[in-house]
């Protein structure tokens, strides 16, 4: 097995949870587990410290990133900056078939909420909004920002607890959106935003993060 497909194994279990953040990437466990010698082992901890999902320390030790709740709260005020600029660029740029393409994410991201896939269907929900911008190298900061946050849910079992807000929020920004109501549009996503970062912090701040 390659070391592309051994990262990629490892990344989707760490944004599953299976990690926690701070949890050691121990080499001679994940070779015996892809039946593999430890050389492809470190070149894919190698490309997950490079996707910033793991840290890498100068024993050779990889562990998952894990954050403080400042460092959370700054991440979330960047994410607030980013995607807002982004939907604001976005909403000038719409027309009709994109506005069809977000009505059907928004279908799908409210089915994905109440199962195991919520935060699949939350980015293609985003992701649909933020493209009409065409700013692909800001997606993919923004992408990469709300990765680090969901390894950080998952990780601490920190499950969604205002699914019917944030899916209300989902549709008003379709609506303003539809509208061209830019700026109501960004002030629904700020708040959005805010208010996830919130239970995430307020969940860490109680003790969760060791």
């Amino acid at each position: 097995m390659s070391a592309e497909r051994i990262a990629d194994r490892l990344q989707a279990d760490i944004i599953a949870g299976s990690y926690r953040p701070g949890t050691e990437l121990k080499q001679g466990e994940i070779a015996v587990r892809f039946d593999v010698s430890r050389i492809p082992v470190r070149d894919a901890l190698q490309l997950l410290a490079a996707r910033g999902l793991i840290d890498l320390v100068p024993n050779r030790r990889a562990r998952v990133i894990s954050l403080s709740v400042d460092e959370i709260r700054e991440i979330y005020d960047l994410r607030i900056l980013l995607e807002c600029d982004c939907l604001q660029q976005a909403i000038g740029k719409m027309d009709q078939d994109d506005l069809d393409t977000l009505s059907t994410a928004l279908e799908h991201s409210s089915i994905d909420a109440k199962t195991a896939r919520w935060a699949d269907g939350d980015w293609e929900f985003h992701k649909t909004l933020y493209q009409p911008a065409k700013k692909p190298r800001q997606l993919r900061m923004i992408e990469d920002l709300r990765r680090t946050c969901r390894i950080h849910i998952a990780g601490y079992g920190i499950l969604p607890n205002r699914t019917s807000d944030w899916l209300q929020d989902h549709a008003d920004l379709v609506d303003a959106c539809a509208n061209r109501a830019s700026e109501k549009a960004v002030t629904i996503l700020k708040h959005h935003i805010e208010a996830a970062g919130q239970t995430l912090t307020d969940a860490l701040s109680d003790g969760i993060l060791p």
